[in-house]
This record gives C-alpha cells, structure tokens and sequence, in this order.
C-alpha cells in the first residue's frame, strides 16, 4: 500500500496546545484517510508527497487546531436565522432613552410584519432588558404587550430576549395560549399589571417554553430547522469552528441534526444534551436515560450530557440574597430549583453517567452547584464524568478553588468579557460597584486548576472566532461588537484577568474537546489525530494582539476534507 498523504501543508507555523498546556510547533503537516500522520519538519512531510497529493504551502502562516464552543445553541439556529431580528438596535446609555428604542423594536416589527403578511405568528430575536430597566440614562419603563400591540393587534407575536431568558408576547399571542388574569404566575415570573392581567412578560425556558409553544403555528418545521441549521454550519466553518456543544435540546432540531450527520451533512462534530427542569425533574430523567442514545450518530453527534438551569439570570450570595423577583437594590433572583432537588438530581445524573452542565450567573447559585457535584462525587465516584458550570459571572475566590479542586469545568464566554456600559448601571445598583467590577473572571480560575473551555452563546452572541482569542487576552472590545465605536477606548476590565495567547487557544481547542469527550479524538494537532485545522492569513503569534480580530481564516479542515476555504 502506497505510504503517501492526501494533503500535506509545508512552509507553515504550526501551532496547538495539549490538554496539559504543552506547547507543539511544527513546520508541517501531513493528512491522510482523515488523520494526521505526520507533524513536525519540512523534510519529512516531503516524504508524504505523491503524485496525488495536495500540497498546500502556508507561506509562514500558522495552522491551529479546529476551535471549539464549549457552550452554544446551534439547536435554536432557527432562532437566528429564521425570526425578526433586532440586533441592528445599538442605543446610547448616555443619549438613547427606553421610549427610543421601542420605537426602533415598532418599526423593525412593523416593516418585518409587513414583508411576511402570510405569517401566521410573527417570532422576534434580539431585545435586551438592560434598556428598559435603566441602562439608558437610569431610566426604567417596562417593555409590555402593549408596545407590540400598536404594530401587531391582529396576530400573535412572541419576542424573545438576546439572552433567550425572556421574552415578551402580544396579546394575541397570550390569547393564543390561554394566560389571562386567573393563570398560575409561577412566583412571579409571568409578569402582571396593576390590574393583574398579564403583561406579555415572561421570564425562563422553564416557564415559557411550553407557553409559547401551546401558540398554534409557532414552532419551526423540520425543513426550516434543517435550511437554518445548515447556515449554522456555514457560519461556523468560515470562522474556523470544528466542534459544537450544543447546550438546550429542541427535539424537532435534534431529530433534523441526527439526519444531517447520517447524511454527511456535518462540517462540526456536535455534542448535545438532555434538558432537565425542576418541575418535571423526575419525568426529564426518566427520557434523559431512555433517549440517552436515541441522537448519536457516531461521533459526529453524541449527546452524553443533562442540562440544568440553577438561576435564570442572577441568584448571589447575603446580603445579595434571593428575596423577590422586585429587584430592588441589593436582592437577586431566586434560584430555578429547590436545592435538595438539584442535589438529589444531579446525584442520579452521576449514578448514570451522564456529564452535568449547569447554567449559572451568580455566586450563590454556584455555591449551590459546586456542592451538588461534590456531593454527586461522593456517593457515586466516577472520574470520567466532566461536570461543566457555564458563564460562571460571578464567584468567589473560595469557589474558584473548589471548583479546581473538583475537577469542574468552567465554560466561560470570552465575548463577554469586555466591559458593558449599558449594563453596569443595573448591577451597581443591585450589588454595589465593587461586585459589579468581579464579573467573568477567567485567570483567576485558570490559576486555581480549572478546565476553562471557551464558548460564545450562540446565537445570544454571536460566535466570535478569532476575535475571542483576543479578547481573553485583552478584555477589551473587537470591532466585530456592535458597540465597539462607542466602547473601543474603554479600558480593560478586570486587566488581572487577562489570559495568554496559549491559555486563550487551548480553552478554545483541546479543552472544549476535553468537556466533549473528545480530547483523545480532536481538539490538538497530533498524529493519529482526526485532522481538523485551520489555516490563517497571518502567523498569529507574531501580530500584535490588537490584531488578532484582523487575522482571516483561509481554510477549514475538518475529518481531513476542506469545509470551507476563502475566495
């Protein structure tokens, strides 16, 4: 059998970090049925070459590894891709006024109703709350049903937050579903008016999921899914992306990406999880195991995981405590289980194997979290499980040692490390300024022996490649931010917190691959590895790291074959 290579890269700067933070630079790269087979000089990936061999010289440019989002929702790409969008909204804190930016919502919506008057419900993405409750000059004026009822009066409409943790619906819509006067307001989360009716108001998945999707006609067909997922894909690939933890099952998409991988429809490996609620805890298990498998397709797509919510937006520790959902100066919101109820979950969730990846903005709800799993770790010891604490906002320097010392995976978002002036004002007033300043550390924990694997909360934020390289490293805004001109001078935040270039590749590459189970099958440029690669323009160690957002991916290799390759 000819020993020879289907694609060997010369005259590169080959760069990847192992999953203890070894460094590999090589000169060259060979692929072959896939894999790579050879990683290292010059001279000997020319013995590689055959008459059928692609060679492909890099000119000094650097080859990384695949990257990795340790923490997104290509799932919900219909979200993006197939909804009235209004990330085109960028207010002033300083100038813009709430009453503004409804005005810009109205006639996004109204030119978007216009343009699909066919539709039977008009589905929206992209509002943020901060610009209503004072974010915007310190102003607070809530965003209700009647905003969208002086555009769209004639038929439902459900506008979802950036964030994905509210959402707003018309009164149609609420019509629709049933929710008047007498409905359960779940604690609060089902916002009323002063009369008690409904303002269209939602708060949680947990909640409003199964009200939203009780609208008839609201939910996405297999083929949107499908033609939305595919732009996923695309969207990805160009920016270098070769792994997806996907992290909120929608099991209409979950049925479509299990025939797109079957159908070599993948440009990504994607990993998947089973949601469970408090609510319905018991009945979520029950499916997670039974359907533990009923996805996977190889390993293209596997889904091993269970997915908790522990607050929505911020539970935190005394004297920021859960007290109501008010949210006067100096409370935080409940957390969205009863803690012996997470604990007696989460410890069934390691019985059976499954890898925990749990939702948490505050220190109290990730206080609560770092002793589930080491309760979870106690009664039923399991080294391979990797328990995984997405956003991790805010948390103590005591638990940041826990979690090292527990072997729990922080999945971090570099796109929001970077100062938020809009923002600040609300949370200085709930917490005071000096925990508003500890938001989304990522050294510090590092430092402490976690896993940090880097992620975008797709399609929350868009994913950021590249950019959120840099971005760990500098904690300061990337033109690819839709308020970089008016934020681009703003100073680090939390500069203590600032990554290097290899932590920055490694939570991007082997370490989102580790919280997949994948460390032994991709994440890293090592032989006998499926070869996943990206070729970029520049040699990205030597640029400035002003820079790194400038830097192009030319290529894209994933299972050896180019998904995608600039013009």
């Amino acid at each position: 059998m000819e020993r020879k290579a289907d694609k060997v890269y010369i005259n590169a700067k080959v760069y990847s970090v192992a999953l203890d933070g070894t460094e590999t630079h090589a000169q060259a790269i060979a692929i072959k049925d896939g894999k790579f087979v050879h990683v290292g000089d010059e001279a000997a990936a020319r013995e590689w070459i055959g008459d059928n061999t692609e060679v492909i010289d890099c000119n000094g440019k650097s080859i990384i590894p695949g990257l990795g989002d340790a923490h997104m929702h290509n799932a919900q790409a219909a979200q993006k891709y197939g909804t009235c969008s209004f990330s085109s909204i960028v207010p002033d804190p300083e100038t813009d006024t709430p009453e503004d930016v409804i005005k810009q919502i109205q006639e996004i919506l109204k030119a978007y109703a216009i343009e699909h008057k066919d539709a039977p419900v008009i589905r929206g993405l992209g509002w943020n709350r901060a610009w209503f409750s004072g974010g915007l000059q310190g102003i607070t004026r809530p965003f209700t049903r009647h905003d969208i009822d002086a555009v769209i009066p004639d038929r439902p409409a459900v506008l979802m937050s950036f964030c994905g943790h509210l959402t707003l619906l018309n009164t149609k819509a609420l019509e629709a579903a049933g929710i008047t006067k007498d409905s359960d307001d779940h604690n609060g989360l089902i916002v009323r008016e002063a009369d008690g009716s409904p303002s269209g108001y939602i708060a949680e998945p947990v909640v409003f999921g199964p009200i939203i999707h009780s609208i008839p006609n609201y939910g996405f067909t297999p083929e949107e899914h499908r033609d939305c997922l595919k732009k996923a894909f695309e969207e990805f690939a160009e920016l270098g992306y070769t792994l997806m933890c996907d992290c909120q099952q929608l099991e209409t998409s979950y049925k479509v990406l299990s025939d797109m991988a079957r159908n070599g429809e993948f440009t990504a490996r994607v990993s998947g999880v089973h949601n469970v609620n408090d609510p319905t805890r018991e009945a979520d298990m029950d499916k997670a195991i039974k359907n533990r498998t009923k996805f996977d397709v190889e390993d293209l797509f596997t889904v091993d995981t269970v997915k908790y919510f522990a607050d929505g937006s911020i539970s935190m520790i005394e004297p920021y405590a859960q007290t109501t959902l008010d949210k006067k100066p100096g409370t935080s919101e409940p957390l969205l289980w009863d803690v012996e109820h997470m604990k007696e979950s989460m410890a069934l969730a390691n019985k059976e194997g499954f890898n925990i990846h749990t939702h948490a903005f505050g220190n109290y709800a990730i206080n609560k979290i770092i002793d589930c799993y080491e309760n979870a770790q106690k009664l039923y010891p399991n080294p391979q499980i990797r328990n995984i604490i997405a956003h991790c906002a805010f948390i103590t320097p005591e638990d940041r040692v826990r979690m090292g010392r527990s072997h729990i995976i922080a999945s971090n978002q570099p796109g929001w490390f970077s100062d938020s002036p809009a923002e600040e004002p609300v949370m200085v007033a709930d917490w005071g300024e000096d925990v508003a300043r500890q938001i989304f550390p990522s050294k510090s924990l590092i430092d402490n022996g976690v896993v940090c694997a880097y992620g975008s909360d797709y399609p929350v934020n868009p994913a950021y490649g590249l950019a959120g390289i840099q971005v760990a490293m500098t904690r300061r805004h990337v033109k690819m931010d839709l308020t970089y001109e008016m934020y681009k001078d703003e100073p680090a935040a939390m500069p203590e917190e600032c990554v290097s270039l290899r932590e920055a590749i490694q939570a991007h590459t082997i370490n989102a691959a580790y919280q997949a189970h994948l460390e032994d099958v991709t994440g890293s440029i090592e032989v006998g590895k499926s070869a996943e690669i990206v070729v970029l323009d520049s040699d990205i160690e030597s640029v400035p790291v002003e820079q790194i957002q400038d830097i192009k991916v030319l290529e894209t290799v994933f299972k050896g074959k180019t998904v995608f390759k600039k013009a």
